[in-house]
């Protein structure tokens, strides 16, 4: 782990057991599109290092700034939040993925991890070993590039949504976090959302855990922001794009 790094101590995850890998859907829809089932079993059975899936609690590390564990993860469920700590040990959120994204994806290169992987609530994830990177290069070298290239295009769009949160005066970003957050949770079109609040809206947005609390509270007084249960939220689309634009 780099020096400057804030250490989290968690329970250990609970492993679930091998990845029904040959039924997953994200793995034949989104990281193993181009292969047939056939190549897919080729594959599946030549891997010394089985594909195993974890559960994590909420607040648990799947891996650390500065770790080489040799494996990538794919997550199945929930969101994930990856960080980095600054001298002062605060934390700012770099990126934040959902299910059927991949993270760790600088071990392919022999980097060390680069942020710190931590689940937001519930969440599960399998952990797939470099070597069946490594096999796919050797045998499906083609299809190992688009696997590549479709990694990218997802970290260049989780740049680009990054870029948009931090622009703007806080209640502009505190909206546009709020539109974010149900789009990539897939209830844009029921205009519900699970919201990121306190220390995690402040570390994604970068302004203070206070300026977020009274912007959701004008939210709601306005009753733009419903509460639902839990963490879930309902809100008026058109009255937040409206609530953003005259701020």
């Amino acid at each position: 782990m780099k020096q400057g790094t804030q250490k989290l101590y968690v329970d250990q995850p609970a492993r679930v057991g091998h990845s029904q890998c040959r039924n997953c859907n994200i793995l034949h829809e989104v990281l193993f599109s181009d292969l047939t089932n056939n190549e897919l079993d080729s594959i599946i059975q030549g891997i010394y290092e089985p594909i195993d899936e974890f559960s994590y609690e909420k607040g648990a590390v799947l891996y650390h700034e500065g770790d080489e564990d040799d494996a990538i993860y794919t997550i199945r469920s929930g969101l994930v939040k990856l960080v980095r700590y600054l001298p002062d040990n605060s934390e700012r959120i770099i990126r934040l993925m959902k299910g059927a994204d991949s993270i760790g994806l600088e071990r392919v290169l022999g980097h060390t991890y680069g942020h710190t992987a931590i689940a937001i609530g519930p969440v599960t994830a399998c952990r797939i070993p470099i070597g069946v990177l490594q096999l796919l290069d050797a045998e499906k070298p083609r299809f190992y590039r688009q696997l590549m290239e479709r990694w990218a295009t997802v970290l260049f769009q989780a740049d680009d949504y990054i870029m948009m949160l931090l622009s703007g005066t806080v209640k502009q970003r505190v909206a546009h976090l709020i539109e974010w957050l149900s789009d990539i949770t897939q209830d844009s079109d029921k205009h519900s959302v699970v919201l990121l609040k306190g220390k995690n809206a402040a570390a994604m947005l970068d302004i203070t855990a206070e300026s977020v609390s009274r912007t959701l509270a004008e939210l709601k007084r306005l009753n733009i922001l419903r509460h639902l249960d839990g963490d879930r939220y309902e809100y008026d689309a058109k009255a937040l794009k409206e609530y953003a634009n005259a701020a």
